[in-house]
């Protein structure tokens, strides 16, 4: 067998450009296409292709059946790999290597800066007063770059070096904002904003005559705790005047256009009690993904939460949101939504195939957790995982759910910080999200493992809002060797972390040993 590129350095390196601006400008892939010579035995069965970053190590396998030519997608550009291909027949015999090629993957395609970080310069100053601010951003194809500032109010810097020196000549709060531009004119994000406070003298002294948390400056009623805003301008107070419930909730965090991890903390002020005394019972949080407005987040927690930790596999990677929240009270009386707020999540490179599957948890390509014959990796319908605390492989499969649109990502948690979590719950945390039909579905979705669950295992549900392991053996049913366990699961019921019927499920949980 003789291996050889399909076509010359040149040609490679425009197909990579392709595949570039085919792509969002957080990541680079790019793209080789090999061919090789067809073997003549009439046993055949088919080829692997192997490829790797060292040369003769080859860390991923790939059968392409009896194609004489492949392309591998998805390679970092700037990369050097090593492709080899090997034949094998149909008694499962496999030939030596072909011979080794190489290739650098590269991109011509010009991306546009990334957003800089917030600008690092004083938080005060005194009016007329100059304060020097630093900016910084990467170019994706490493150029030079330069900088701009918003000083805010609407003025803006010219381009130039990515530090600069600015003074106000007005007291106030002032946002300072800083954008990027490469040698081919293509503009970043505008960066996050820093605060900065300009004083015409000492800060004046805040007066709160009634100690309610509001400054007599703002305080419509200033000696007076139950009241402190008068919006239709009346005299009397809102509290006395709402029959609604409590006041709105004003965001905290995330910071405006902030960015978060998947797991964000949304966080919001202090509950004000209204002038009834009915105190905080609960807080309804939703989050909406910003290119469609879609829901994925709508829960109402059991506690009277001002903070709330995002459940794992909710929100996506690199992915901007908008969110708000409602308070209710003892009395059932539910507040006015908040404000909006707006985040976006990080890119960590976890999964760097794509496959919604941790790279760190990636499985041997030959898997067949639910032995039906076909490799895991070669089917839609199954996701295959290395637990993250045990010796133990798990698949999550939705094969033979009409319902179930696809696996959107698996992924598994240790446990090893919870008390009694290596004999009560032995294969540790496992999170799961896939895609029905419409909203609102049941789905079954089946768990494979390796190996079999302790005799007189449960499964139990994992609510990560509350923080606690619920008994989920009404939707949950063992196979009699106890290496698989089905879950019945309802889009924005039984068994689905999110809260709302939009389409996704989210599940956590586990096996437990009582």
């Amino acid at each position: 067998m003789h291996l050889f590129p399909l076509t010359r350095v040149s040609v490679l390196k425009a197909l990579v450009c392709a595949v570039v601006g085919a792509i969002s400008s957080h990541a680079m892939a790019a793209q080789v296409t090999l061919a090789w010579d067809a073997n003549s035995e009439s046993d055949l069965a088919g080829y692997r292709v192997h490829y790797g970053t060292s040369s003769t190590s080859y860390s991923v396998h790939i059968d392409v059946n009896k194609a004489t030519s492949y392309t591998v997608a998805g390679l970092t550009a700037g990369q050097t790999y090593y492709f080899a291909a090997t034949a094998y027949d149909t008694s499962g015999n496999e030939s030596g290597f072909s011979n080794m090629v190489s290739s650098t993957t590269v991109s011509d395609l010009n991306i546009a800066p990334s957003a800089p970080a917030v600008p690092a310069g004083p938080v005060s100053l005194a009016m007329n007063t100059a304060g020097a601010f630093t900016a910084s951003a990467s170019d994706p194809n490493g150029g030079s770059l330069q900088y701009r500032y918003d000083w805010g109010g609407g003025v803006l810097s010219t381009w130039g070096a990515a530090t600069q020196s600015h003074g106000w000549s007005a007291a106030g709060q002032y946002a300072v904002k800083a954008q990027a531009r490469d040698s081919q004119g293509l503009e970043s994000p505008w960066s996050g904003a820093r605060t900065v406070t300009i004083a015409s003298s000492a800060p004046p002294l805040v007066v709160d005559t009634d100690k309610d948390g509001v400054p007599d400056s703002q305080d419509a009623f200033p000696n007076d705790p139950k009241e402190w805003a008068d919006a239709n301008g009346n005299r009397i107070g809102d509290n006395a005047e709402s029959a609604a419930g409590p006041a709105a909730p004003t965001l905290a965090a995330p910071g405006t256009h902030a960015t978060a991890s998947v797991m964000a903390v949304l966080q919001t002020n202090a509950y004000r009690p209204p002038i009834t005394g009915a105190t905080h019972a609960n807080t309804r949080w939703q989050v909406f993904r910003d290119e469609d407005d879609a829901c994925v987040l709508d829960i109402r927690s059991a506690t009277a939460l001002t903070s709330l930790t995002m459940p794992r596999l909710v929100l996506d990677e690199g992915t901007p949101y908008f969110w708000r929240a409602q308070f209710i009270d003892s009395k059932g009386a539910a507040s006015a939504w908040s404000d909006y707020g707006y985040f976006s999540t990080q890119l960590t490179g976890s999964d760097q195939n794509a496959n919604g599957i941790p790279d760190a948890q990636e499985l041997w390509w030959r898997t067949d957790l639910d032995r039906d014959g076909v490799r895991d990796s070669r089917q839609a319908t199954i996701k295959s995982f290395r637990a993250a605390s045990a010796s133990l492989q798990i698949g999550v499969s939705i094969k033979g759910c009409p319902t179930a649109l696809a696996i959107e990502s698996v992924e598994s948690e240790s446990l090893t910080s919870s008390a009694g979590s290596s004999t009560q719950k032995p294969f540790g945390r496992i999170n799961f999200k896939i895609a029905v039909a419409k909203p609102g579905d049941q789905a079954t979705v089946r768990l494979y493992f390796s190996k079999s669950a302790p005799s007189g295992a449960k499964y139990f549900r994992y609510d990560a809002i509350a923080g606690k392991w619920y008994d989920f053996s009404a939707y949950s049913a063992f196979a009699a060797d106890l290496k698989s366990v089905a879950l019945t699961l309802v889009d924005g019921g039984a068994g689905d972390a999110d809260g709302v019927a939009n389409g996704v499920i989210v599940n956590a949980g586990g096996v437990y040993i009582p």
